[in-house]
């Protein structure tokens, strides 16, 4: 911890907080210190992929340590000099050195857990593990880390304070709390991971068999402020803008670990990272992440298990587009959180008021949560309301979420309502069920079946991909454990599924076999095979009636080499039946080239050709194209210094379609237009180049520049993809929409 950062952490005295460190203890990766002598110690470690259980005690051992201030892991990983990978990634990015994760369930009880990266070279990630061991990787939290080389062996060092996470600890009579630890290894070369437990996260007893320790957990209180300030230069001026400043902060207390008060005023809502391209012409909205910290925090609590994305939150909808489009993001008044985890219920709430504009065009959403657990059951009723003055409109969503598991069936259902007022009222209602049942380690089955009825709407703060839908899918995985000298895996899987509306029309339903092949080497094979069945499609968009798709058959073979080395690269073939008729060829390539430990480079490159893409040009008229699409993607990153990033990302896509044919959608078929082209090319343009200097957690100088452009032409079918592809992006690079440059500062006290 920095000396600014220990001055400041003695503001805790007026809370109460402890002030001591421990003693000796520095996080360097070295694990010299004299207090790691009386540390928990974990000597034996298993193979986990592939699951062949065989123990191991010449891997890696770890050791953790419990003090005031938090918990200290210490991990030591076998691996000589001269068969191991070093690499930097930028923070979650993909790892391409050698990594451990960390997971540490806090509460000892499986109610949520916390997974900790970090690479050989300085990368990390941080994530929340929700009760239905799912991964969020938008949280971010306050942690250090450092590693240390030897001939022989290298060690990572991790420090995570109590006060950066919320639980409850679960005390014994002997004042003693006890907490879940599960330690890996990813081993680059071979793609083999060994852990101090038998289970990794896709197992049903993952946080049941999750080994266990005691620590003694003190009482403390935390309060954290985080002020920020921001200015946007626009050189294209934006909504008749061409300066933004804005300045504003986050207020986290937590009078004890299981609880946390979270105020924000003008909070920093405002994303630094642009969005990728996002090519969707399909009636199926884009799922986005959001790493804005006031919704990261503690999100576990507010998750439940329904499926196929569905979601009564999705926080990209707070703070976004206000609903008379005057604003891309509408500007926060205030927000407010508060966050109870006790040793059985759990229950928290939100508030936030977007700012009303001048037009009353802003949001209100509030939710609230309450859950119960017992050692493997948990059941909870989750509570959105959200008022849009705009539209005169209110809306109301309502989830009551159930859980089990045990070394072998794993449970999650999901009652969902709706209520949306807008002139009328409309109600709805939907179900979610998710069974697993694990035969062994190495198979599995998995059945699915989610219900929306046309009346269900969640989407003025959730997420759905579509209602009035009935969803099944049965699931089935087998892996075999070959281990020789080329081969190390075979994993199968077959997915079997059945669609519906809620009226009973049958949709096209998707049935795939995957089969896995991992080689000794740490490359990997796959291949899929599969045929959507006919059905009558009845969401491709513009509100138009159903219309009958025949079936297509799709195939798509995958190559990965190794990660190891200076170079590493991934690519797919794929044949595919779409549209009517028609047939498609898909390309592609994704390439990484690390010259240096602290320097990579990727290119990723798709392409798709094919003559029977469907989309509804108009209310009940559908248009099927030959179309080709291509989308390039060159990012850069880089350790400058040792708290100073570099990143880039330069994505560019194109999109020409001509015009096959137009058909009518009657309610007893497609009837053919004669002279209808609806021709027309899309050609987009996202570039970024960023530094960020970090100061800590949630503390950081970040100076980008922004510059992007997005051209859309209706043109005669004759006169698509007359320019070529490079004068496409010229073009939309010297007539940018986006053209700014941002400097922004935010510092955690």
């Amino acid at each position: 911890m920095s000396g600014i950062k220990r001055g400041i952490f003695a503001l805790g005295l007026v809370f109460g907080a402890p002030l001591s460190y421990a003693e000796g203890v520095k996080v360097d990766g070295k694990l010299d210190e004299s207090a790691w002598q009386s540390a928990v110690d974990f000597s034996t470690f298993f193979q986990v992929v592939p699951a062949t259980h065989s123990v191991h005690k010449n891997k890696v051992t770890a050791k953790i340590l419990a003090t005031e201030e938090g918990i200290y892991i210490g991990i030591v990983n076998y691996q000589p000099e001269n068969l191991r990978k070093k690499q930097f990634n930028l923070q979650d990015g993909f790892m391409q050195g050698e990594f451990n994760r960390i997971y540490l369930d806090f509460s000892g009880d499986g109610s949520s857990a916390y997974l900790f990266a970090t690479t050989l070279g300085g990368g990390k990630q941080d994530a929340v593990v929700t009760p239905q061991r799912t991964t969020d990787m938008d949280w971010d939290g306050d942690w250090e880390s450092a590693f240390d080389e030897q001939p022989e062996y290298w060690s990572n060092e991790v420090f995570v304070p109590w006060h950066s996470v919320s639980f409850s600890p679960k005390v014994h009579a002997n004042g003693f709390a006890t907490i879940g630890v599960g330690i890996q290894l990813y081993d680059l070369k071979s793609n083999n991971i060994f852990a101090n437990q038998k289970q990794t996260i896709s197992n049903s007893d993952f946080f049941l068999n999750m080994p266990k320790i005691e620590v003694s957990v003190p009482q403390q209180s935390q309060l954290n402020f985080v002020p920020y300030m921001s200015y946007q230069r626009h050189f294209e001026p934006r909504q008749n803008k061409s300066h933004e400043a804005d300045v504003g902060f986050d207020l986290f207390y937590k009078p004890a670990h299981h609880q946390t008060l979270s105020l924000a005023v003008n909070p920093d809502f405002a994303q630094v990272d642009s969005d990728d391209v996002d090519v969707n012409y399909s009636a199926v909205e884009t799922l986005r992440t959001d790493k804005r910290p006031f919704f990261t925090q503690d999100i576990s609590v507010f998750s439940i298990g329904a499926l196929q994305d569905t979601k009564l939150i999705h926080t990209r909808r707070i703070g976004a587009g206000s609903d008379d489009k005057s604003e891309v993001i509408t500007p926060i008044d205030g927000a407010v959180r508060f966050v109870h985890q006790g040793k059985s219920a759990q229950w928290g709430a939100f508030a936030v008021k977007e700012n009303s504009l001048d037009s009353e065009a802003g949001k209100d959403f509030y939710a609230g949560r309450f859950s119960y657990r017992s050692a493997k059951w948990q059941s909870g009723i989750l509570a959105t309301h959200v008022e849009r003055p705009w539209f005169n409109r209110s809306a109301q969503s309502l989830a009551w979420d159930s859980q089990y598991q045990d070394d072998t069936w794993s449970i999650q259902s999901a009652l969902l309502l709706s209520q949306v007022d807008q002139e009328t009222r409309q109600s709805g209602n939907g179900i979610s069920l998710n069974v697993g049942y694990q035969f062994s380690p190495n198979t599995q089955l998995e059945g699915q079946f989610l219900r929306l009825n046309d009346g269900f709407e969640n989407r003025d703060m959730g997420y759905m991909k579509r209602n009035d839908w009935q969803y099944s899918k049965l699931s089935y995985s087998h892996a075999i454990n070959v281990g020789n000298d080329w081969l190390t895996r075979i994993k199968h899987t077959l997915d079997l599924s059945y669609e519906a509306n809620s009226h009973g029309l049958k949709l096209p339903a998707r049935q795939g076999y995957k089969a896995q092949l991992m080689l000794n080497n740490g490359a990997q094979w796959s291949v899929h095979l599969d045929q959507v069945r006919s059905g009558w499609q009845d969401n491709i968009g513009a509100n138009s009636v159903p219309f009958f798709q025949p079936s297509a058959f799709e195939t798509r073979v995958l190559y990965q080499s190794p990660y190891t080395g200076e170079f590493s690269w991934a690519a797919s073939v794929e044949l595919d039946q779409e549209g009517l008729s028609g047939d498609a060829l898909q390309l592609a390539l994704d390439m990484t080239w690390m010259p240096h430990a602290n320097w990579n480079i990727k290119f990723n490159n798709y392409y798709r050709d094919g003559d029977g893409w469907l989309v509804a040009s108009q209310r009940n008229q559908l248009s099927e194209y030959d179309r080709t699409i291509f989308i390039n993607t060159i990012e850069a990153s880089a350790l400058i210094a040792e708290d100073l990033e570099f990143s880039s990302t330069f994505q560019w896509s194109v999109l020409e379609a001509k015009s096959k044919d137009v058909y009518d959608i009657l309610a007893d078929g497609l009837q053919r237009q004669a002279n209808t082209d609806t021709s027309f090319e899309d050609t987009r343009l996202m570039s970024q180049f960023k530094l960020r200097y970090r100061m800590g957690a949630y503390s950081d100088v970040y100076l980008v520049y922004r510059r992007g452009g997005a051209q859309l032409n209706m043109l005669d079918k004759a006169q698509v993809g007359h320019k070529s592809w490079l004068e496409s992006v010229k073009d939309n690079w010297t007539r940018p929409i986006e053209n700014s440059v941002i400097f922004k500062v935010r510092y955690l006290f």
